[in-house]
């Protein structure tokens, strides 16, 4: 069980792009740049509750949109997405490509929204020992800027995975103009106009 959860992690993180993908990201950059403007918001507590309140709708929505877009288009058009790169046969298809970023979204989504259940969670008074005590600020600081920073960056991959829905759309229309082309084509040679 453990294993099949693992391999569908690592085939995800494979059409992701990995690490490489992760680091070049615009949307993390764009993140992380939000996240520094936002300090005085997530420096505060509560800052989980905006968190708790817009994710869950978030997620619910994209999830209905990844299954809209697994029926999009005709079967034709589907085989077209699976088709393998004869020069890359080990690389991931483009419905791969596209399924793995709606899937990175979702994740995205679900660490942050599990940071800030945790951050709710663990905010509560315990008389720690003295040297918790002094670092607790700073520990909770740290939660709040790698909290904040999921949800953030969890709503900027929303444009990652809205640009991938477009490029489907793009190469959906190209597929029915070529075949359009083609059959044009074939009526004017089959008439001899």
């Amino acid at each position: 069980m453990y294993r099949d959860v693992r391999e569908n992690f690592a085939v995800y993180w494979h059409a992701y792009g990995g690490v490489r993908a992760l680091v070049r990201s615009p949307y993390l950059h764009l993140a992380l740049v939000l996240t520094a403007f936002a300090y005085p918001y997530w420096s505060a507590p509560l800052w989980w509750d905006t968190v708790i309140s817009v994710l869950p709708n978030l997620l619910g929505f994209t999830l209905g949109g990844f299954a809209m877009f697994m029926g999009f288009g005709d079967e034709q058009f589907k085989r077209t997405l699976v088709a393998t790169d004869p020069d890359a046969p080990d690389e991931p298809t483009l419905f791969v490509v596209v399924c793995g970023a709606f899937v990175h979204f979702i994740v995205m989504q679900c660490a942050a929204l599990l940071a800030a259940l945790l951050a709710k969670a663990w905010w509560v008074y315990v008389p720690w020992p003295e040297p918790i005590a002094r670092a607790l600020p700073w520990l909770n600081l740290l939660g709040g800027c790698v909290g904040f920073g999921l949800f953030l960056y969890a709503l900027t991959s929303t444009l990652a995975a809205t640009m991938h829905v477009f490029r489907m759309a793009t190469v959906y229309d190209k597929v029915q103009r070529m075949r359009q082309q083609l059959e044009e084509a074939q009526e004017r040679s089959r008439t001899g106009h």
